[in-house]
């Protein structure tokens, strides 16, 4: 059925209205309609997904890439890199490796000593620039340690005395010489009962043991002789 309307009052264009004879000749109108709003929902719901991407246009991959780079890298390196070994010897930031005791160049050795009948660690006794002289029994040494101790008077130094006690220097001993010997109290005597120093630095003879200002070991000469110049060694004690 059909429906052909002529013009109205109105000056409006015509309009042809077809009606179908069956409603159901519409469906394949409501199907398609139907599909068309699904089809524009899709895209619409594409569109919210991409919007963030889509925000900074092509270079968006290029970023997202970089991106997921860096945090594998870092991921990796974390795992692989090797981790420092804790026995190994640390160097310091002024690039010098640190020394152990006993070693030139290293601190002095964790201990006591005893001077005037008092037990003392060794760092408090021997705490300024000088000489640390180790006596042995029986060493005939006594203008030995008498010229050391007047060179180091002369550099402006100080002179320990220490019974080695590996040999068995008894401490009168080392009194006498420091007192005698050395009269002007030029030399303090001590007693290393533990040993500690001779054993350290591996005293062989009269061994001398030269102390800069921040307690560090400069040098340690063994088997000293009578005639043995300290002199330039002593003085460069004053320089760190």
């Amino acid at each position: 059925m059909g429906f052909h309307g002529d013009s109205d009052d109105y000056g409006l264009p015509k309009v042809d209205i077809v009606v179908p004879d069956d409603a159901r000749e519409l469906d394949r109108d409501v199907l398609a309609y139907r599909r068309e709003l699904r089809q524009q929902r899709r895209r619409e719901r594409w569109q919210r997904l991409a919007r963030p991407f889509t925000r900074y246009g092509i270079a968006a991959p290029f970023i997202a890439s970089a991106v997921l780079v860096a945090l594998i890298s870092g991921v990796l390196m974390t795992v692989v890199s090797p981790r420092p070994d804790p026995h190994t010897i640390q160097v310091p930031p002024t690039g010098v490796v640190q020394r152990r005791p006993g070693e030139t160049g290293g601190g002095l050795p964790p201990g006591n000593l005893i001077a005037n009948g008092r037990k003392m660690p060794v760092d408090t006794l021997i705490n300024i620039a000088g000489v640390i002289l180790i006596v042995p029994r029986d060493c005939h040494c006594d203008a030995t340690v008498t010229n050391i101790a007047q060179q180091a008077v002369r550099q402006g130094v100080q002179t320990w005395v220490i019974a080695d006690g590996r040999a068995g220097r008894d401490a009168d001993d080392v009194r006498r010489l420091a007192d005698t010997v050395v009269p002007r109290g030029d030399a303090i005597p001590a007693e290393d009962p533990d040993r500690l120093l001779s054993t350290t630095y591996r005293a062989a003879g009269l061994t001398a043991v030269l102390i800069r200002p921040d307690k560090i070991v400069r040098d340690v000469i063994r088997g000293v002789q009578p005639d043995r110049n300290l002199a330039p060694d002593l003085q460069a004690l004053h320089t760190p």
